[in-house]
């Protein structure tokens, strides 16, 4: 099983993929999380982007990305949540995934309404889970992810791959409706 998770910054994807993974016993890959474990040189420029809530150069993401997939874990499936996030990253994505005679199974897009949005990332940056969740980068955050990562919607829809989940739910409502969808795409 290969799952795309699509959603703002704060709708849940995350939470929702640790959940998904455990059930299905097949990793969650967090590009955020891969890039915020970064200790090298590179490293450290990517940690001044993305603490800012900017985007990891495509190229860069591509790479990590190839080799990450191509671990043994992988080969059962995986969740992707933080890939790709531009239009360049995922037909490149596309690419690889024809390349390995593979295919997405679909796509999972989170919709929660932006002032929820905004009230979930301020409490995370109140909690102290991520820099870029400070009120200064929201409004930056959810620019890019309008400009950048929204139209991935409209290239998974003509694939017909996108399952829209409301994620104005409580976490376990929305983890039932995303079981729901596997059940039925499997």
């Amino acid at each position: 099983m290969k799952i795309v998770f699509i959603g703002a910054p704060g709708s849940g994807k995350g939470t929702q993929c640790e959940r998904l993974s455990a059930h299905l016993g097949i990793p969650h890959i967090s590009t955020g999380e891969m890039l915020r474990s970064l200790d090298s040189e590179a490293g450290h420029d990517i940690h001044l982007r993305i603490d800012r809530g900017h985007f990891a150069p495509d190229e860069f993401i591509m790479r990590m990305m190839a080799d990450r997939l191509g671990e043994d874990d992988c080969r059962s499936g995986y969740l992707l949540d933080g890939f790709p996030r531009t239009l360049v990253q995922a037909q490149a994505f596309d690419a690889v995934l024809r390349a390995r005679s593979q295919q997405l199974d679909y796509v999972i897009h989170l919709v929660v309404d932006a002032a929820e949005l905004v009230q979930r990332l301020i409490k995370r940056s109140q909690d102290g889970q991520r820099s870029d969740d400070s009120p200064e980068f929201i409004h930056e955050r959810f620019e890019l992810y309008e400009q950048r990562t929204a139209p991935l919607l409209a290239h998974y829809e003509d694939q017909s791959l996108v399952n829209a989940v409301d994620g104005m739910q409580c976490e376990e409502a929305v983890f039932q409706t995303i079981c729901q969808l596997y059940q039925r795409c499997s």
